[in-house]
């Protein structure tokens, strides 16, 4: 009997080490401004089996950024590109979701603008087909 104990790293520490690293990747993409994680992990609902989603705000994207960008994913950790979102998922990502870093605040700000407007000139329209479809 030894009188030491191996500590394993839980899957917590894990996840919260390759999110950093991540992260860390795309703070060396230039026209990176933000990353939020938005979705269970967000608002603390998380369940075993559920993914973690990040989303990273673009300056002026181009192929070569969103290529970039989208090659960094593992099978627990969803990168997404915020400007490829549908506008509702946009709203909940910025309503709901935690700022991990940001570049820009003045750009980042006029992102979150737009994306307000344009949903408060829509949300009648998502209201309707919510309720055509709870029917």
């Amino acid at each position: 009997m030894s009188n030491f104990s191996i500590k394993t790293p839980s899957d917590a520490d894990i996840l919260e080490k390759l999110l950093e690293g991540i992260v860390e990747q795309i703070k060396t993409c230039s026209k990176a401004v933000a990353v939020f994680l938005f979705g269970s992990y967000a608002k603390d609902t998380e369940k075993p089996l559920s993914d973690v989603d990040i989303a990273v705000i673009l300056k002026s994207p181009d192929p070569e950024a969103e290529a970039e960008i989208g090659s960094l994913y593992s099978r627990k950790i969803d990168v997404v590109l915020f400007h490829r979102l549908p506008l509702h998922i946009q709203f909940e990502v910025l309503k709901d979701g935690r700022e991990i870093f940001s570049r820009d605040d003045e750009y980042l700000f006029k992102i979150k603008m737009d994306v307000l407007r344009n949903y408060l000139e829509t949300s009648w329209m998502y209201q309707r087909i919510a309720s055509g479809v709870l029917r």
